[in-house]
């Protein structure tokens, strides 16, 4: 069941993104938003016996990604389509995007929990692959492959942290893993 759950969210976590990126590129910057509400309501209400501190945490995952976007836009790494939030923050479909993202540490990502090493590696990866596929859609713009190769660098940075952030405020256990060694040695010690 937790690994439907975290398929689920993982998943829906992907169509917030498409909405919110679709949106923003569209002129309807408003999109993404109420699918980031419900996903993250979602997560909330699965993690009620922890509330608080989903909260808490979800409070933090968002301003740290707001607090990043806001460092790329002023660095001249990217320019997002929509108007910005007080003239200098990024745009509101931006803000739907990390909400709905701030519920991935402790849902779908908890396995990750530990392995700075992945972290790194995933943010370096997948983290410009995401900005590349949304300037790619018409929802942001970049000067060119040197600010893909920050943004990554930042990113190999920025995930870990994340996950930090999810251990500090808001601890769950990781996932559980089976490991095949210690099976094989339990199976001839029965034997």
């Amino acid at each position: 069941m937790q690994a439907f759950l975290a398929l689920f969210q993982f998943l829906a976590f992907d169509a917030v993104w498409a909405s919110a990126v679709a949106g923003g590129a569209g002129g309807w910057p408003w999109l993404g938003t109420l699918p980031a509400i419900l996903l993250l309501g979602l997560h909330l209400f699965l993690s009620r016996a922890v509330l608080w501190a989903e909260l808490r945490l979800v409070l933090a995952v968002a301003v740290f990604g707001i607090l990043l976007e806001t460092g790329f836009m002023g660095a001249g790494l990217l320019t997002f389509a929509g108007s910005p939030v007080l003239g200098f923050l990024p745009p509101i479909w931006v803000w739907a995007l990390w909400l709905g993202f701030a519920s991935l540490p402790n849902g779908s990502l908890t396995w990750l929990q530990g392995r700075t090493g992945l972290q790194m590696l995933l943010g370096l990866i997948f983290g410009p692959l995401a900005y590349w596929t949304g300037a790619k859609m018409g929802a942001a713009t970049m000067p060119g492959t040197g600010a893909l190769v920050i943004i990554g660098l930042a990113w190999a940075l920025a995930f870990p942290v994340i996950m930090m952030l999810a251990a500090t405020i808001s601890p769950r256990p990781r996932a559980a893993t089976v490991d095949l060694d210690h099976v094989a040695v339990d199976r001839l010690r029965s034997k």
